[in-house]
């Protein structure tokens, strides 16, 4: 049953760093896009006829008989996914150490230093990959959580006034 166990493992580390991989270059996606949110954000400011930089606050002109909670519903969906990646994404490096672990701890038993180093770098490398793109991700969500509910705040200002 344990060998089973391994080999279910094994199998699972592929994807499993395959995975990190695709968050750590999603969340340097994240950070270029909200480098040209913040740059037009800049340039622009905040008001109810806001566009560029402005998701919300576009959405919100494009489909006026929304109601405000409505539009809360799709600024959440608009931070779902770096969200998401910034929680899962730990997780996935924790799995991706811990699988070389065991292969790593039996090349010492035997005293092969060369597979152990070999092992101990994909934990490694995993882990550090995976808390960089959690890390990214974290700041990117932060931010634009605070920017969505100024955004919100503005709108339910607009609603006010009418």
């Amino acid at each position: 049953m344990e060998n089973i166990a391994y080999q279910v493992s094994q199998i699972l580390l592929q994807p499993v760093l395959v995975g990190i991989y695709l968050s750590f270059l999603y969340g340097i996606i994240e950070i270029g896009r909200m480098a040209a949110f913040a740059w037009l954000r800049h340039r622009l400011p905040l008001s109810a006829n806001s566009q560029a930089g402005y998701p919300i606050v576009h959405y919100f002109n494009k489909h006026q008989s929304e109601s405000l909670n409505e539009i809360e519903i799709y600024a959440l969906k608009q931070l779902e996914t770096v969200r998401i990646v910034t929680r899962i994404t730990p997780m996935l490096g924790l799995i991706a150490t811990l699988i070389p672990m065991g292969p790593a701890l039996v090349a010492l038993q035997e005293n092969n230093s060369y597979a152990m180093g070999e092992h101990l770098n994909i934990a490694f490398t995993a882990v550090t990959l995976s808390l960089a793109a959690a890390s990214l991700t974290f700041w990117v969500a932060s931010i634009k959580k605070r920017w969505f509910a100024e955004e919100l705040v503005e709108i339910e200002k607009q609603l006010g006034a009418n």
